[in-house]
């Protein structure tokens, strides 16, 4: 199977909405099996930042806030957001900042992932 070719044919396409952090684009599709479908695709114009603060005990820091999707409190990593242009260590050295209110001498890249790539 050649995992470059996209098996899936666009019909035709519009954005349903658009604020400064997504874009919803839907699609009119035919999938692979031939069948006619929709697919709605979130565009996200940030890249979105999650730091792991280690003390020298390994200990870490949580922050909690109270996240409107799911409409519960949350404790989490330090997380935010990054426009697209900056270089990701600058937007975490700022998020971590301003999240916990604390800096890190040292800075250690773990990994890049797609979170939401369906």
């Amino acid at each position: 199977m050649n995992d470059r070719h996209n098996p899936w044919q666009i019909i035709d396409q519009k954005q349903v909405y658009d604020n400064p952090w997504i874009q919803v684009t839907e699609y009119n599709v035919i999938n692979p099996g031939g069948g006619k479908g929709i697919y709605g695709k979130v565009h996200f114009k940030n890249n979105a930042i999650g730091i792991v603060p280690l003390d020298t005990e390994g200990n870490t820091w949580l922050v909690g806030q109270y996240r409107f999707p799911p409409d519960a409190y949350s404790w989490e990593i330090p997380e935010g957001g990054g426009e697209l242009h900056t270089n990701p260590l600058l937007s975490a050295q700022r998020e971590l900042l301003e999240e916990t209110g604390i800096k890190a001498e040292k800075w250690d890249k773990v990994l890049d992932m797609h979170l939401s790539n369906s």
